[in-house]
């Protein structure tokens, strides 16, 4: 599954680069999907920005990927259920900053959906690594301290979570 997510993905931001100058594919979402813990992870650390970078919606995206599901059986060994398919696609929908009216809604919406903090998690330890950007500027300093407040706001609404 998360295979055919990643090869999605790749198609989905073709030409795209990250704050590098990488391809954005081989520069980010490789790595944010890589280290998912699990399939789900994996399939929506590959999915998580298209939404927000490219012109698909996503439906459109998870609609996709159902078919590559469909047509590509012998490639995964397990067909995702219902259940699956829902909590992949409210995750893509939390993952998408551009649909909340303010980044404080945007962080706080994630409460109470595991899946959407794990990703996200990952998502901005990779952004927090300022080693990948030559040269970072004041706004890439001012965005990671940004980023370090929500990352432990996150990281509280995960131990909220696993205590349940």
């Amino acid at each position: 599954m998360e295979r055919l997510a990643a090869r999605l993905a790749r198609k989905l931001h073709r030409g795209q680069v990250d704050k590098a100058g990488k391809d954005y594919f081989e520069g980010h979402l490789s790595t944010v999907g890589n280290n998912g813990a699990d399939w789900k992870e994996k399939t929506v650390g590959f999915l998580h920005d298209a939404a927000e970078d490219t012109g698909h919606t996503v439906g459109g995206i998870v609609g996709m990927l159902r078919a590559m599901v469909s047509d590509s059986c012998e490639e995964i060994c397990h067909r995702p259920s219902e259940d699956d398919w829902n909590e992949i696609t409210e995750a893509l929908e939390l993952m998408n900053s551009r649909t909340a009216p303010d980044r404080q809604a945007y962080i706080e919406r994630f409460r109470g959906h595991g899946l959407a903090i794990r990703v996200k998690l990952t998502d901005m330890r990779h952004n927090m690594d300022l080693s990948r950007i030559p040269h970072p500027t004041p706004n890439d300093l001012a965005r990671l301290e940004r980023y370090r407040k929500e990352y432990a706001a996150l990281e509280g609404m995960l131990a909220s979570l696993e205590r349940r």
